[in-house]
């Protein structure tokens, strides 16, 4: 790879804590774009990172933490040859006194739900993803109102 200079722009509010629910958009050097779903939080941390510290780990070489660069792989796909767009959602729950676990809960069928609108409107999705938890109608119609104008075929998906 050649030397050049490379840019990367964000707002600062992306690396406030919280739980965030994020899709990557990869688009290999040749081939057609992929998307991957994710959130922010885990149960066994008690933790909810940034969507800036996911950015991060997902494409670095940490095994136990990079989830998105192992899906290239197994695709057969080189990290260093695609263009990404981040895209997040967040922070939710600023004022919850419901626990962690519970808001990890909510936040992966978010998680669940956008990705499985996401197949549905006919976008290429790399991971699945796997909640047993109802979907909060009301939130995830609030997701899908901020993730329209990035992916306009989420507004003709209903089956929640």
């Amino acid at each position: 790879m050649k030397a050049k200079v490379y840019h990367l722009d964000f707002e600062g509010a992306i690396l406030a804590r919280g739980f965030w629910v994020y899709v990557w958009k990869i688009v290999p050097r040749d081939g057609d774009p992929l998307h991957y779903v994710g959130k922010t939080g885990d149960k066994a941390s008690g933790v909810s990172q940034s969507p800036f510290d996911r950015l991060s780990k997902h494409v670095g070489h940490n095994k136990h933490n990079n989830a998105l660069r192992r899906h290239l792989s197994k695709a057969g796909i080189d990290p260093a040859t695609c263009r990404f767009t981040f895209h997040a959602w967040g922070p939710l729950f600023h004022c919850s006194a419901r626990p962690h676990s519970d808001l990890c809960d909510v936040t992966s069928a978010l998680e669940k739900g956008l990705a499985d609108a996401l197949v549905a409107g006919g976008y290429s999705v790399m991971n699945s993803v796997s909640c047993r938890t109802p979907l909060d109608e009301k939130l995830f119609a609030d997701l899908r109102s901020a993730f329209i104008k990035q992916f306009p075929k989420l507004a003709g998906w209903t089956d929640i």
